[in-house]
């Protein structure tokens, strides 16, 4: 118990997300009923919460699971890419660097919305149990019956979740294909999956569910993607034919002065694709990548660029890859006259 200020006793301090079996066991159902709205069925937050918020979400969904449950999927995804935002300095690698050179804070990338999705289009949170416990699935979760061994599942964030690698290898197999390749290229970036661990792992369960998925996932997804945008750009691109790209590879002009860093790359061809998100829009980062362009096109790259419009409907990625394709037929005729060439 608590004091208030003004020296009585106060209540005990309830958390955010409240199950009713706990409030009971509690004693504090009163303040459940006076300062909580329901969730789901046994579940209340606490009144003003964001039930849309995913941490919220993963709150409600694992409220009253049995201990045998294991919280997978994207939610455990993002409790362990929580962990290694916070153990990275300011200069370590989980920050991304802007294209004149500027570190940027990074964002969470796993938030439960599915890539191309609508509003309110949210992913389930993802529970694992073994076949002998009582759960249903219930609004707002996916349930599924599979046995996390010992070495697969940890305590983070206060939470049971599944381990990095049978998180990536979940996000894999039982998720939407490009969520499943965006996922992967986030656990990749952030130094939390090895891709020759998961496909060793793919390998020795062949008989699971969803392991061709497994595989397709990880054969499209990169190191070195640091954003989910990028993710996104690069499989429209890998969708139109386009040869397997380069990611934020560091270009260099003839002398082997640094010219830029580009999202995606061509190295047979020299056919670069950027993604330009909010930040650009500033008419002072607006001309600085104008510049940039100039400098990359006067190397003999030719640059295709792509925004979030780009991407947001079929009908606009399948305009996207004609413009890029035409633009790759573009650089193979001058790529003999080129003078670039990548540092390292």
């Amino acid at each position: 118990m608590e004091t208030s200020s003004d020296g009585r006793l106060a209540g005990p301090v309830l958390p955010a997300v409240l199950a009713t079996r706990d409030a009971r066991a509690q004693g504090v159902l009163a303040d459940v009923r006076a300062g909580y709205v329901p969730a789901a069925r046994g579940v209340h937050v606490v009144a003003g919460a964001d039930v849309t918020d995913p941490d919220v979400r993963t709150a409600v969904a694992m409220a009253r699971v049995p201990e045998e449950v294991t919280l997978g999927g994207w939610a455990a995804a993002r409790v362990h890419e929580r962990t290694a935002l916070a153990s990275v300095p300011a200069s370590g690698s989980a920050r991304r660097r802007g294209r004149a050179g500027r570190r940027q804070e990074e964002q969470p990338w796993f938030d439960g919305v599915p890539v191309h999705g609508r509003p309110g289009d949210d992913l389930p949170v993802l529970l694992l149990a073994p076949p002998e416990v009582r759960l249903a699935a219930g609004h707002g979760r996916r349930l599924v019956r599979s046995r996390v061994a010992p070495e697969e599942r940890v305590v983070a964030g206060g939470l049971p979740v599944t381990s990095v690698l049978r998180t990536a290898f979940d996000l894999a197999r039982l998720g939407r294909a490009e969520d499943a390749v965006v996922g992967l290229d986030r656990l990749r970036v952030l130094g939390l999956l090895d891709a020759g661990e998961l496909d060793a792992l793919i390998r020795r369960r062949r008989g699971w569910l969803g392991v061709a998925a497994a595989r397709r996932a990880l054969a499209l997804s990169a190191d070195g993607v640091e954003s989910p945008q990028e993710s996104r750009m690069r499989l429209v691109w890998l969708a139109a034919g386009l040869p397997v790209p380069r990611c934020n590879a560091v270009v260099l002009d003839g002398a082997g002065r640094f010219i830029g860093r580009v999202d995606v790359l061509d190295e047979g061809s020299g056919l670069v694709a950027e993604y330009d998100g909010a930040v650009h829009a500033a008419a002072d980062r607006h001309s600085a990548d104008a510049a940039r362009q100039e400098r990359l096109q006067a190397a003999g790259l030719e640059v295709v660029r792509a925004t979030s419009a780009d991407l947001a409907t079929a009908e606009a990625r399948a305009r996207w890859q004609t413009r890029a394709v035409a633009a790759h037929t573009r650089a193979v005729a001058h790529r003999r006259r080129a003078t670039w060439r990548l540092a390292g």
